[in-house]
Order: C-alpha cells, then structure tokens, then sequence
C-alpha cells in the first residue's frame, strides 16, 4: 500500500470517526434530554446531572459538527455577489474570506487555551468534570477548521483542483 493510499484512507477513518462523535453526543443529548422531561414531569423528581450533561453534548455537537459543515461546505453563506463575479474573482474573494475565517479563529484557539488553563481546576456542578474540556473541544475544532481553509486556500493558490459538492478533495 502507497504512502498516499494510507494517508487516505486514514482521512476518511478520521472523518468517519468525527461524524460518529457528533451524531453520538446528539443522541445521547436527545435521551438525556428525555430523561429530564420525564423525570420532572411525569415522574415529579429533579435529576440534575442531565440540565448540564445536555448543555455539554450540545457544545460537542455544535464545535465538532461546524468542522463536519466545513468540510462539506454546508456552511451558511449569502453568494449573491459572488455569483456575479468571474471565476477569478471568486476565487481572490474565496481567498480572502478563508484567510479572515483563519485569523478569526485563531483567535479562538487563543481564547480557547487561555480559558482551559483558567478553568482546568473548576468543575462541573453536578457530576466530576472540569470546565477546561468545554474549551479543549472549541479549540480543536477551530484547528480541524484552520488546517480546512488552509488546505482550500492551498489548492486554490496551487490551481490544484476545487473542493466539490460532496466534500473536500482531500
């Protein structure tokens, strides 16, 4: 097997991966959401963890799924002029955009591990947990989305060829 056949392959394993994480931490949030409706209304009783264990899952999902959209280009975005630009033209203003969306979220990861260190000895209400793993997942997924748009913006410089509808060409 070639160097690049296993660089493949390990990719796609990796983004299998991650799309299982985000589609677990959404159905584990689903049925510990359900547990607290049916606790406290059916049942009466409070259980405590599943307000914050929700709350957490939620965060996964949503910094984990944004590099998932990424990938996919699923990404809200308003292209009303950049449909009216020539190819080169959309490409300089793609290239700009991704170079703004990498120092934005370097800033993130900035941000990110400042509060990990700030919050590693704080812990979650309810169960043991600390907060700075709410902060270890923003910054991993602004670094998967960092090493994304550089990745775009490469090929783009490169003319190698454009990212597709269905992912990425990686």
């Amino acid at each position: 097997m070639k160097t690049a056949e296993r660089i493949t392959r390990a990719l796609d394993l990796f983004w299998r991966l991650l799309t299982g994480v985000v589609m677990t931490a959404f159905a584990l949030m689903l049925i510990i959401m359900a547990i607290q409706v049916i606790s406290r209304y059916a049942l009466g009783i409070a259980v405590s963890w599943t307000d914050e264990a929700s709350r957490y899952l939620f965060l996964a999902e949503i910094f984990l799924g944004s590099v998932l959209a990424l990938r996919y280009q699923e990404h809200i975005r308003i292209t009303i002029v950049t449909d009216i630009m020539s190819p080169s033209l959309r490409n300089i203003a793609a290239s700009v955009a991704d170079v703004i969306c990498v120092l934005v979220l370097l800033m993130l990861v900035v941000g990110a591990w400042n509060m990990m260190d700030r919050t590693a000895g704080i812990m979650a209400s309810t169960f043991q947990m600390s907060f700075s793993y709410i902060y270890l997942i923003q910054l991993i997924s602004a670094l998967l989305m960092i090493g994304l748009l550089l990745g775009d913006l490469y090929r783009r410089i490169a003319g190698g060829p454009p990212t597709t509808e269905e992912g990425r060409s990686d």
